[in-house]
């Protein structure tokens, strides 16, 4: 009898819950119900950052096909809805120095604008304003962690790093990419929950 109590009182704290506009992020039916299909349109690029707003299109793509609520047309001519945008601004500043005041952690940041509106009526349905996402990288063999997951998961290895004919510039250059692909897919997650959430 006590389990049954149990049961019916979780039961009833959840329907509570849904009732109070409780939900898993991303999955909150804010958008009009017509919507179906999305697709990424033009992406410019106000920044230094060559071809980011490529890898930013991409992500978002890729965003949108994973998480499998709309469809993901190739075109916008084909979409209920078009994400599109700007990458307004990617900047990198020093946030750890070691010896001689030489910097060996870095911090990137990634500003961006993007504006979802209906195909049918040309209403805007989301929008966000100099949305920010951060990183940090490394920039020093000194300070990379060899072990930790998210150095394990690229193509570099303990090796490369200890190895003298490996320069310095070229270890913190492919560490800041592969941080501004983190970006990437970090700003991807972040404006998939935003325009479900209508924040």
């Amino acid at each position: 009898m006590r389990g049954r109590v149990h049961a019916f009182a979780a039961t009833a704290a959840l329907a509570a819950l849904a009732g109070c506009g409780y939900h898993v992020i991303g999955t909150a039916d804010v958008l009009p119900a017509e919507v179906r299909t999305l697709a990424v349109g033009e992406i410019d690029n106000g920044s230094r950052e060559y071809g980011y707003e490529r890898i930013i299109a991409f992500a978002l793509e890729r965003e949108i096909a994973v998480r499998r609520r709309f469809a993901l047309a190739n075109q916008p001519a084909g979409a209920d809805a078009v994400l599109s945008g700007r990458v307004v601004d990617v900047y990198t500043r020093p946030v750890a120095f070691g010896a001689n005041d030489q910097a060996v952690q870095y911090e990137v940041s990634v500003v961006i604008d993007l504006t979802l509106v209906n195909q049918r009526d040309g209403t805007v349905l989301w929008q966000a304003q100099r949305l920010r996402e951060i990183d940090e990288y490394s920039a020093s063999a000194t300070v990379v962690v060899t072990s930790s997951s998210e150095f394990q998961q690229g193509l570099l290895d303990a090796v490369d790093i200890n190895n003298p004919q490996f320069a310095t510039i070229q270890l913190a250059e492919t560490l800041r990419q592969r941080a501004l692909n983190r970006l990437a897919a970090q700003t991807a997650r972040d404006v998939y929950d935003q325009m479900m959430e209508g924040f």
